[in-house]
């Protein structure tokens, strides 16, 4: 105890003074005047500054400074309140292991009793969870997952053959190359995402799957020390060694069905802009503009009449897409007319870009009731014609009007066409059918003044 607390500075000299007592009663020696201290004090007693709140928050119990005064003042201590949670704490000159607002909460939580204080779990609220920086890229990857492409994920290193057979300079200065590459097909750090697009679907036209539409999210990497941008690739800001998102598109052979029975037909660049809008839509962002390619700034890959620049409002490409070059799709051994396109993400892509507006309505509590209408034609009447005269006379209910079958054949006649038009009505209750039978009724009625259509 003596090591580990220490000793009173008044304690030597009160053992002196006891001892020569004993020694003076045991043998009847006289004792002298006088007593050699090396230090003789006054000794102050310790202060020590607590915090009620704090202390009760070390303890686990309510601590006030009345409470704390009850505790101490049987042990030597003196408190005196300096306001309503802070007291002063003097430390008797003996207990010299008393040093800081810690050792006076555990002798508080001596002299009230260790066994009356209740065991809790210490109550630590968490700070805040930092955005995740991917999740951008995460969403963005659904939304092209939930329209029917397929993912992959291609490796960062390509070799000179890839760029060369893409149509791309594989000595360029702006190339960041391996030091000590395994091989020399993963030699360069790609610089654009087309030659691992283009390799995706060479890879699955090898495999004998040549209906194909894939997408990849992933990183470019340059070294371009000078401002200007090559011939052929999206301006970028910064300089030296730099690197940057992107998000690879290609489409090759037959498109998806747009209904059963529907005849196949090929890829064009119309799906791919319909397939990019419909990327910025579910992202709630603005709607992208389209611009032909200037002669100084055309992709090499891409066929010089089929392809585009995608721009923000302002007019600042952040994409490209179009159909892939005669040239380069014999390069890689692809057939028919494969398309290819690329958006940088960030920085200064499109997730930078400003949110679009968004509608909503609250949906109606009935379900949505669907007809068919079969309408003979003369051949020479426009489909959009059609198409017209039955929206503007169907009423507000309807939400959907589309032409799913197309029948020239001697049961309708010779010049003669049949269409079928499926109509979708959204009534605003339950129990709204005769509604519905009004505005078919109407529709056919139309039909039949302005066009001379038969309703079979």
């Amino acid at each position: 105890m003596r090591h580990e607390k220490g000793i009173s500075p008044d304690l030597p000299r009160l053992a002196a003074d006891r001892a020569a007592a004993l020694i003076a009663q045991i043998t009847g020696a006289r004792v002298a005047t006088g007593i050699v201290d090396n230090d003789p004090g006054p000794h102050e007693p310790r202060v020590v500054e607590v915090d009620a709140g704090r202390m009760g928050q070390l303890l686990g119990i309510p601590v006030t400074t009345a409470a704390m005064e009850t505790w101490l003042s049987p042990l030597g201590f003196t408190v005196v309140a300096t306001d309503a949670t802070h007291a002063a704490v003097t430390v008797p000159l003996h207990r010299v292991d008393v040093t800081s607002a810690a050792d006076v909460a555990e002798e508080v939580a001596r002299a009230h009793g260790y066994d009356r204080i209740v065991g809790t779990l210490p109550a630590a609220p968490l700070p805040p969870g930092r955005p995740d920086p991917g999740e951008p890229r995460h969403r963005l990857r659904r939304v092209l997952a939930g329209l029917g492409l397929d993912e992959v994920v291609t490796h960062a290193l390509i070799g000179p053959a890839d760029l060369a057979r893409s149509g791309f300079d594989p000595a360029a200065a702006h190339l960041v190359r391996a030091a000590n590459p395994l091989s020399e097909e993963h030699s360069i750090m790609r610089p654009v995402p087309y030659p691992s697009v283009l390799a995706a679907l060479a890879e699955n036209v090898r495999q004998r799957r040549t209906d194909v539409a894939l997408f990849e999210v992933g990183k470019i990497y340059r070294f371009r020390p000078e401002a200007a941008a090559p011939v052929g690739e999206l301006q970028q800001s910064g300089a030296a060694y730099s690197e940057a998102w992107m998000v690879g598109i290609g489409l090759l052979g037959d498109a998806a069905a747009r209904f059963p029975g529907s005849a196949m037909r090929e890829w064009d660049v119309a799906d791919l802009r319909g397939l990019l809008e419909a990327v910025h839509a579910a992202l709630g962002l603005s709607t992208p503009a389209f611009r032909a390619e200037e002669p100084n700034e055309r992709h090499r890959h891409l066929h010089p009449g089929r392809a585009a620049r995608i721009v923000d409002a302002e007019g600042h490409a952040y994409g490209s897409l179009g159909e892939v070059h005669p040239t380069v799709a014999a390069a890689w051994d692809l057939p028919g007319r494969p398309l290819v396109a690329a958006l940088h993400l960030e920085p200064h892509g499109l997730f930078d870009l400003p949110g679009g507006v968004v509608r909503a309505r609250v949906p109606s509590p009935a379900q949505p009731v669907d007809r068919d209408l079969a309408v003979v034609v003369d051949e020479a009447t426009p489909v959009g014609e059609l198409l017209r005269v039955a929206r503007q006379n169907a009423g507000a209910s309807l939400v959907e009007l589309r032409l799913f079958d197309t029948y020239r054949g001697p049961q309708v006649g010779e010049g003669r066409v049949s269409y079928g038009l499926a109509l979708r009505f959204q009534p605003a209750g339950e129990g709204d059918e005769r509604g519905l039978d009004r505005a078919m009724d109407k529709v056919r009625g139309a039909l039949k003044h302005h066009l001379g259509a038969e309703i079979r």
